[in-house]
């Protein structure tokens, strides 16, 4: 396969895996929030914080990771600017216009997590060959 199909598949997904933990973690946050402003209102109310479950954020760190070992491939095997490029516009752009789209950001985290890492083994196995 080519390595620049490679490159897209494994990045893209792993790009939309990191934005989706983000967006996941902004969600629980901002609910956390929410909930410290509703307790100054009402001093009877315990504080109790929200926290951002641990699965998410294990699939947006994997992603993080992926997304990295996806661009190394791209500078090793592609002309320096085409990483460059696909990781400033393309990516977000793929996340933004379609994978946003097509599942929500908690379980489109967990989706694109895995499928990025699937990705990777065409990239390991081009690596090793």
């Amino acid at each position: 396969m080519e390595p620049i199909y490679i490159f897209t598949f494994a990045g893209s997904f792993a790009m939309g895996a990191a934005l989706c933990a983000r967006q996941v973690s902004h969600d629980v946050l901002t609910e956390n929030k929410a909930a410290i402003e509703a307790g100054t209102a009402q001093d009877d109310v315990e504080k109790v914080p929200v926290s951002v479950p641990a699965l998410y954020l294990a699939a947006g760190n994997v992603a993080a990771i992926a997304l990295i070992v996806t661009l190394v491939y791209g500078w090793q095997t592609l002309a320096w600017w085409i990483p460059l490029v696909f990781l400033v516009v393309s990516f977000p752009a793929i996340h933004q216009v379609l994978l946003r789209k097509i599942l929500k950001p908690k379980m489109g985290s967990l989706i694109y997590a895995g499928l990025s890492i699937i990705g990777l083994i065409p990239m390991i196995q081009g690596w090793l060959a």
